[in-house]
């Protein structure tokens, strides 16, 4: 979406990029549509690092460009390389969060080693910020620029019929994204008896990859919520996903932070929620917090506290018509055609 909206303040845009988790074919289509140049790294067993190295230093000679711009942690490692390759190559780090305190020692210390060569350094959120060490924020600027959404993207799909009876349950919980730990799924489903006992028809719906469904599915029967969640799977299409969240009524995000160091650095589902006018109640204690506007665009909570996730829900359901219009006007607060101005001005 940066590149999106780089491009169309006129700037010349090459992205160097994986895809792990699409079909060639999806791969393909998405690509022709862009308005600039994807390069794809291909998976090539133990050598796929050494050919992702090769070919950025290939594009580098070949476009010399005035900056670039690395997220990720392999990316930040390539950025290394490169400032020592090219002497007088300026980079951009933006962090998101997990890949700021990674579990292995030397991983870390090479990792915060590229984030302080890099000539700007952007968090995505105040949190993000605050996980890089004391010597680096002692030595360096460090700007906050959140992540956003492209409202036009978005709009595309507000009138797609949503079928009737599309989602079951009063009220229609929602959360988009992997099924996991970090997405803290499993807060909410450990809230739910707590939710049912003033909202006993409620339902959880849950739409993204299926990475520990069966553990939190498991989860629910030893709390006998099972009947009150449904595991949908990835969303088939951009049109799909307007759908459930135009039929849910409350959309949660309980993102818990993982001991390995994988976190939730911002939260753009929140926003993408908000523009279709759900309210969100989002996890304190980790990016979350930047992405929802307390008592506007939902509310923040302990996600460990199954009393506060139950009256936020209450408090949601009603005050959900000036909840929805503040949630929208926060969305589109952050669009990423006004956040390219944050960074023209870095890169200026």
């Amino acid at each position: 979406m940066l590149a999106v909206s780089l491009e169309k303040r006129e700037k010349n845009i090459t992205v160097l990029t994986p895809a792990d988790y699409a079909t060639t074919s999806d791969i393909l289509t998405f690509d022709s549509n862009q308005p600039f140049k994807i390069i794809r790294f291909p998976r090539i067993g133990w050598r796929t690092y050494w050919k992702r190295i090769d070919m950025s230093v290939r594009q580098i000679k070949a476009d010399k460009p005035a900056y670039v711009i690395l997220t990720g942690k392999f990316a930040l490692w390539i950025g290394l390389f490169l400032k020592i390759r090219f002497r007088k190559l300026k980079t951009v780090s933006i962090l998101h969060g997990s890949e700021v305190n990674l579990p292995n020692p030397l991983w870390k210390w090479l990792t915060h080693r590229a984030i302080h060569a890099s000539n700007e350094i952007i968090a995505v959120s105040n949190f993000t910020k605050s996980l890089l060490p004391d010597w680096i924020l002692q030595k360096r600027d460090i700007s906050i620029v959140p992540n956003g959404i492209l409202p036009d993207v978005l709009q595309e799909h507000t009138g797609y019929q949503v079928p009737q009876h599309f989602l079951i349950g009063c009220p229609r919980l929602l959360t988009v994204g992997h099924v996991s730990l970090r997405k803290g799924q499993h807060r909410v489903i450990k809230a739910l008896p707590e939710i049912l006992k003033t909202y006993p028809e409620a339902h959880y719906h849950i739409v993204g990859r299926p990475m520990q469904e069966n553990q939190f599915f498991e989860l629910a029967k030893t709390l006998s919520v099972e009947r009150h969640l449904t595991f949908h799977g990835v969303a088939s299409s951009n049109a799909e996903l307007a759908s459930f969240y135009q039929a849910a009524d409350v959309f949660i995000l309980l993102s818990e932070n993982q001991p390995n160091g994988d976190v939730e650095g911002f939260g753009i589902v929140a926003l993408e929620a908000n523009f279709y006018s759900l309210p969100v109640i989002g996890a304190r204690f980790c990016g979350v917090e930047d992405a929802v506007l307390p008592d506007q665009s939902g509310y923040l909570v302990d996600g460990d506290n199954v009393g506060e996730v139950a009256v936020a829900i209450i408090k949601s359901v009603e005050n959900k018509a000036y909840l929805s219009a503040q949630s929208r006007a926060w969305a589109i607060r952050h669009n990423w055609d006004t956040i390219v101005e944050d960074y023209l001005r870095l890169l200026n």
